[in-house]
């Protein structure tokens, strides 16, 4: 299996986004991504999450795997159009919504679709979200939301 895995920055965790049956995934350019990543969410107390990942696709079709420091799966996530999965150990939901289960996953909502586009180094807005891509070529990217609250500090790098 290859994709990004996300640490349960307890992101994406991540994807990361999106909804409800089994049909099979639309034809939608993919690509595939590996890395560490780490999320910050700055409220009371302040949460944070940090793994390596594995994700494949797009965002709308795609899995991302997250894992911990010693190689162990945190969670696996796995979308298509109106479908999708969050696996943590024994346990497995189910969504109509990918954002839903990225937000349960990382405890923040993450700018899905923006995040992809990020990814292969293309600036792309998202409300309340500033990127910071000056780094993309070497493998790095930050991304901060200072509004709505909680504010979240999102950082990736990506192996090459």
């Amino acid at each position: 299996m290859t994709g990004l895995r996300w640490v349960r920055c307890s992101l994406c965790v991540a994807l990361l986004l999106l909804g409800a049956c089994a049909s099979p995934p639309m034809s939608a350019p993919s690509a595939d991504w590996s890395g560490r990543l780490a999320v910050q969410v700055l409220k009371d107390p302040p949460e944070s999450l940090s793994a390596s990942f594995e994700l494949r696709g797009s965002a709308q079709a795609g899995e991302m795997v997250l894992l911990s420091p010693i190689g162990t799966s945190l969670a696996t996530l796995q979308w298509q159009p109106n479908f999708a999965r969050l696996e943590q150990g024994q346990q497995g939901i189910d969504s109509k919504s990918l954002q839903n289960l990225a937000t349960r996953l990382t405890g923040t909502e993450l700018p899905i679709t923006a995040l992809f586009e990020w990814l292969a180094g293309r600036p792309a807005q998202a409300e309340g979200w500033q990127v910071d891509l000056s780094s993309h070529a070497q493998g790095r990217i930050s991304a901060e939301r200072r509004w709505p609250a909680p504010a979240t500090v999102l950082r990736i790098v990506l192996d090459r």
